[in-house]
């Protein structure tokens, strides 16, 4: 069969992405695709982007309370100029009510300047980057990417209709590509999945284009999509090249750069999809239905060679969770580097015990989100967390004992919340306010192909519809094509509304109270709120919840050896095979007893003790690995 010639590539990250983190995606296909000798060039224009509107304001625009899908609103005017002129009061009170007000200097930053920056933006891309060099224009999607990369693409197509324009990301997967792709007439490809394979052939071997998989195509007044189950194998993949963008931070203002070199992280990949993939609030996997996962080895071997290469401690766990299998021979690898990485992670409670977070806490895990969502068993069940209460809390626990920042959700306004799940709510919080951190709360959004939004009426939804932020960016026909990424509810019975903002701010202020009392001196007994020392033969439990009292409580022998046994979630029944030489009757005499004083919690038929561990708290575990090094190489 004879080839053409190969295309050339760009591939393009557009605003409003964070500038902390360079676009795996951009620099895992550039890094492959070079590797099979295609001549492809990338460009990480959020950072120029950044630099347009100063960063403290486009920082602003894309993190909490604002986000990045509602920062791109403003590329709606080059993308849809007709719907921009009739919607232009609309656009403006959305964001003088929703965006404005809660950026900084917004004393500074109106909705002309917004407007005008964009424009300076949009008009410095087609006078500075060369995209008029390459065969195939390709757009990574994410978040708040798709607006202002369908207006760049749409202003390329106009100007030059022979260049080939590719969209692929999750938002533009399975059913959403074929829609996007009725809906934008200059789209010619979409890669839906893995891209890999799929650019390389259509870089390579264009002219059968018609056979590549996970392509989304045009057939005359057709769609094609060539779904396919076929995968790539992450251990095939090559260390991922991150030259170019470090050229284009190098280019970038002071401010930019020095941002990042404080807060930047490099991402590193470790698994694709989720092995759970059953929760009923997510769309994690539509972009990668089969979970997998790089080799131990492998990941090892990256981190190393980037941190060496860029001189990086930083990391950012590319990954739905941990890895499924093999997650403590990776954190014991990572820890055997001996540096002082700083990892950010993702994480899923009810695996995890109190020795693989302290083996975390060694490797460098510093920042984790452990996927809690809810502290009610009965809200737990709608979502199909597939998890219990007391996991939950012994991932929280094992955290602040190994000084783990846990950035963690409580999920609220469910179509079918009820009072039960704020009741149950509040009974846990009382046994652990004191001393555990309190959550941030996230309201419940209905996303594309969730099993919420594909089995909506289960869960007490009338009928779902366009978001006010969609109705406002988009033309009413194309928001009848149905590819909407978040939608809203009508409910067919009125749920039930808690005060679910006063009992996290009562949480955070109760616990605000603790840490102030507590640096009032440097004894153990103020720095910490509740915890236990071993003794050996006993343990002494210190409990300062009441604030205004200290209580101590001295553990026997066999009290001890249930507590410790219980650091970790136990059943009755595991209780029962361990300690069989205790009667049943004298094992739930003790287990009740730690339960009245609050020692220990208890869920149906499983235990967990409740105090940190001090030997964690004070970092022990962590002197006697540094000593046992030492002493091993005294040895050799």
């Amino acid at each position: 069969m004879v080839h053409s010639e190969n295309k050339s590539i760009l591939l393009i990250s557009m605003p409003f992405a964070g500038v902390n983190i360079p676009s795996i995606q951009l620099q895992l296909l550039e890094t492959y695709l070079k590797e099979r000798n295609i001549n492809i060039k990338t460009r990480h224009l959020y950072l120029k982007a950044a630099d347009f509107f100063n960063l403290n304001i486009y920082n602003s625009l894309i993190y909490p309370p604002n986000d990045s899908y509602t920062a791109q609103i403003i590329f709606s005017k080059y993308v849809f100029p007709d719907n921009w002129n009739q919607k232009k009061v609309d656009f403006i009170k959305y964001f003088n009510e929703k965006i404005s007000n809660s950026t900084n200097e917004r004393c500074e930053f109106d909705f002309e300047k917004y407007e005008k920056i964009t424009d300076d933006f949009y008009n410095w891309f087609f006078e500075n980057v060369d995209w008029q060099n390459y065969d195939i224009i390709g757009f990574t999607l994410n978040y708040g990417q798709f607006l202002p990369s369908l207006a760049i693409a749409k202003k390329i197509k106009e100007l030059d209709p022979n260049k080939i324009i590719v969209l692929g990301g999750s938002r533009t997967v399975g059913d959403l590509g074929i829609r996007t792709m009725e809906s934008f007439e200059y789209i010619d490809f979409i890669v839906s999945g893995d891209g890999e394979e799929a650019l390389y052939l259509l870089a390579s071997d264009f002219e059968n284009y018609r056979s590549i998989s996970s392509l989304i195509y045009r057939e005359k007044d057709n769609i094609i999509f060539n779904e396919t189950e076929k995968i790539i194998d992450l251990n095939i993949l090559p260390i991922i090249n991150y030259d170019q963008f470090f050229i284009e931070l190098a280019s970038s203002s002071d401010e930019v750069r020095q941002y990042f070199y404080y807060y930047g992280r490099l991402p590193i990949e470790i698994s694709r999809g989720c092995w759970w993939n059953k929760c009923s609030f997510c769309n994690m996997n539509i972009q990668h239905k089969k979970y997998r996962e790089k080799n131990v080895d492998k990941i090892v071997d990256e981190i190393q060679f980037l941190s060496d290469k860029y001189k990086m401690l930083n990391f950012q766990i590319i990954s739905n969770t941990l890895l499924l299998n093999n997650y403590s021979e990776l954190l014991k690898k990572i820890r055997s580097l001996d540096k002082d990485f700083n990892f950010v992670a993702e994480a899923r409670a009810g695996r995890l015990t109190s020795d693989d977070y302290t083996l975390m806490k060694n490797a460098g895990f510093r920042i984790i989100q452990t996927g809690i969502e809810s502290l009610s068993s009965n809200y737990l069940n709608k979502m199909n967390k597939g998890v219990k209460i007391i996991d939950n809390i012994a991932a929280l626990k094992f955290c602040m004992e190994n000084s783990i920042k846990n950035f963690y959700n409580l999920i609220i306004n469910y179509p079918n919340e009820e009072p039960i799940d704020f009741q149950q709510t509040c009974q846990t919080i009382e046994s652990i306010k004191q001393y555990i951190d309190p959550p941030n709360i996230c309201r419940l959004r209905v996303v594309y192909n969730s099993p919420i939004f594909s089995n909506y009426e289960k869960f007490n939804i009338k009928n779902l519809s366009s978001t006010e932020i969609d109705k406002i960016m988009f033309p009413k026909e194309i928001l009848e094509k149905q590819f909407n990424f978040v939608y809203e509810y009508e409910t067919i019975e009125t749920p039930t509304k808690s005060k679910w903002e006063e009992l996290i701010d009562n949480w955070r202020n109760e616990r605000k109270r603790f840490l102030d009392t507590s640096i009032k001196t440097q004894m153990d007994t103020d720095r910490f709120v509740f915890y236990f020392v071993d003794g050996g033969q006993f343990i002494k439990i210190y409990d300062k919840r009441a604030l205004t009292s200290l209580n101590v409580y001295v553990l026997d022998k066999l009290e001890r050896e249930i507590f410790l046994y219980c650091i970790n979630v136990r059943s009755f029944a595991d209780l029962k095979s361990n300690f069989s030489d205790a009667s049943e009757e004298e094992i739930q005499n003790i287990l009740d007893s730690f339960e009245q004083s609050r020692l220990i919690f208890r869920e149906e038929d499983y235990y967990l003790s409740l105090p940190l561990n001090y030997r964690k708290l004070i970092g022990k575990n962590e002197e006697k690995i540094q000593a046992n090094k030492k002493e091993s190489m005294i040895v050799k």
